[in-house]
């Protein structure tokens, strides 16, 4: 037997049926898909800042911080330049002295410790500093 002849060929009647109602499902699925990307969009708009104190995330402490250890480098800085031209100064004043000198340069390494010791103590300060902005 011939399996070509034998074959049942396709029954188109149902076909107009059948593909009507695949048209009719990916229309509905797509308005389904539509609605949920319109409602999505309407709910994320309606969102609001919060505030720092919500999140627990505070910026501004973080700035004041940064801000606080630029003061310090800046006025050791300061300092240093000062106390330089001080030590030259005086050093020019002692002329020659070595008692002088001597005594000079123990007061400028003293000055010095003193500059640096200021200076960590400013940044630890800085470290203190902060808090809520109430």
């Amino acid at each position: 037997m011939n399996t070509a002849t034998t074959r049942r060929p396709p029954d188109h009647r149902d076909t107009g049926v059948s593909r009507s109602r695949g048209v009719s499902s990916r229309i509905v699925m797509r308005a389904v898909l539509l609605l949920a990307l319109v409602g999505s969009t309407v709910v994320l708009t309606q969102c609001q800042m919060v505030g720092d104190k919500l999140t627990g995330v505070q910026v501004g402490v973080f700035k004041r911080k940064n801000d606080c250890v630029r003061t310090c480098a800046d006025r050791r800085k300061d300092a240093t330049k000062a106390e330089r031209k001080l030590h030259h100064d005086l050093v020019k004043a002692c002329d020659r002295n070595p008692t002088c000198l001597k005594e000079e340069e123990d007061r400028h390494d003293a000055a010095e410790d003193a500059i640096e010791a200021a200076y960590r103590d400013c940044v630890n300060n800085c470290h203190v500093q902060g808090g809520d902005d109430d």
